[in-house]
């Protein structure tokens, strides 16, 4: 506990120049463009987004055009990162960078999963919270720290955005991305993973629908463990956050392996989870746009923002 409030001290200090910046971008996350992203990626014509499907690949080119509109740079010279599994199914990674304001050699990997189950048995696998909601989360954060940056207020650091596929084929896009990284592993600040944040359904206690699960903290530079709890203790948060899986190691241990965030920590690279947990709906036909809560991606979204933010700047 002494060690969280010296760390929360440095931080006050350290970023209290830096607050009023970090809201003024903060407030571009608004929930018509999220809501408008998530449609998309989540409607019909999608297919369900599975591997090598036409629905996935539309999926794919849609968060391409995006991180050109954005003004995001390539990377590695192309925004399309593929191979071949079994030398049939063609997995895809999208990526783009915001290159750090000045020089640096250091990077923070944000990325989700924008692959989903398909058409089974002729039912639709939307996969709104499952996981168009992290490449919704994905896709504004890209945006808005590309203003930063065009505006030189920012990031410190490099930020190196995807969008995994294969993640429902035991990780095979994220797998993929962190053993062919052009850049030393060990310039991984952190690794953030954004898998289903878009519910309100499975809350840590009763009636706090305001809620965030964070798994990984522990894996953290000692520099940056309590920076979410410090982003966390604002009046525009004060969410309910859980560092485990609702007190379970074992439950804890079991989701934080199955995530895209395990292809990283399996290289020694801190990394984290946001997730709002899986529910009722998850791998059912019925994880459709209407179980979204939009203020709530929001401000989970919002959140995830200015902890980012403040990784690239200390």
């Amino acid at each position: 506990m002494r060690k969280i409030l010296l760390s929360l001290l440095f931080f006050a200090q350290a970023l209290l120049v830096s607050g009023q910046t970090t809201i003024t971008y903060e407030e571009m996350i608004n929930k018509e463009e999220l809501h408008e992203t998530l449609e998309y990626l989540a409607d019909d014509m999608a297919e369900g987004r599975a591997t090598g499907s036409k629905g996935k690949h539309s999926a794919e080119q849609f968060i391409r055009e995006r991180f050109k509109k954005y003004g995001l740079k390539p990377f590695n010279w192309n925004y399309t990162q593929s191979f071949r599994v079994k030398d049939t199914l063609a997995v895809r990674n999208v990526v783009g960078v915001v290159p750090a304001k000045g020089m640096s050699d250091e990077y923070i990997v944000i990325g989700a999963h924008y692959d989903h189950l398909g058409v089974l048995g002729g039912n639709t696998y939307n996969g709104a919270d499952d996981n168009a909601s992290g490449v919704t989360a994905l896709l504004d954060l890209a945006r808005v720290f590309s203003k930063m940056r065009a505006d030189g207020a920012g990031p410190n650091r490099n930020l190196v955005f995807v969008a995994y596929d294969g993640k429902e084929l035991d990780l095979l896009g994220s797998d993929y991305f962190v053993k062919h990284l052009p850049f030393p592993a060990d310039k991984i600040v952190c690794a953030i993973n954004m898998d289903m944040l878009g519910t309100t359904l499975v809350p840590i206690h009763r009636n706090r629908p305001d809620y965030l699960i964070v798994l990984g903290e522990e894996t953290l530079p000692s520099r940056l463990q309590g920076i979410i709890r410090y982003s966390n203790f604002s009046d525009r948060f004060g969410m309910d956050i859980d560092y485990t899986f609702y007190g379970s190691k074992a439950f804890t241990d079991m989701i934080y392996r199955t995530g895209d965030q395990y292809s990283f920590r399996n290289r020694r690279i801190p990394s984290l989870l946001f997730t709002s947990a899986f529910h009722d709906h998850t791998y059912k036909p019925t994880d459709t746009l209407d179980i979204i809560d939009f203020e709530m991606l929001r401000k989970r979204t919002a959140l995830i923002f200015d902890v980012i933010y403040k990784y690239s700047t200390l």
